[in-house]
């Protein structure tokens, strides 16, 4: 893939997630068991046999081996990283990809409210 379709691509993923936390702060989902993953739905699917969109499905991802969800093409950043998606992993990538995973495709900037990360945490355990 040429650069600058990588920037557009990044840059398109970049505004999708400011998007997403923008309709939250103006009145989305904000009760409920997902509130907490609406700001990641615009890229991932989070149900069972649900497809990936531009980041992966992310059912059944807490527990499992980091960069392996079935049918999606990860960075060789993230498949470098091994071991599992436990708590403090999902913490870790979750607070600033780039810094976990340099050179991710995940464009997000990360969830710096250690709370907010856990709720999304809290999310994905149910998912599986």
């Amino acid at each position: 893939m040429a650069m600058t379709t990588k920037i557009r691509r990044r840059a398109a993923v970049a505004l999708l997630c400011a998007l997403a936390a923008a309709a939250q702060a103006a009145g989305g989902e904000t009760t409920g068991e997902g509130a907490a993953f609406v700001q990641c739905a615009p890229c991932h699917a989070a149900s069972a046999g649900g497809a990936h969109g531009v980041g992966p499905n992310l059912y059944g991802v807490f527990g499992g081996d980091i960069a392996a969800a079935p049918g999606f093409v990860f960075s060789c950043a993230l498949k470098k990283r091994p071991g599992r998606w436990t708590e403090a992993e999902l913490h870790q990538w979750l607070e600033a990809p780039q810094t976990y995973a340099p050179g991710t495709k995940m464009a997000y900037a990360g969830l710096k409210d250690p709370a907010a990360r856990q709720a999304v945490i809290d999310y994905l355990k149910t998912r599986r």
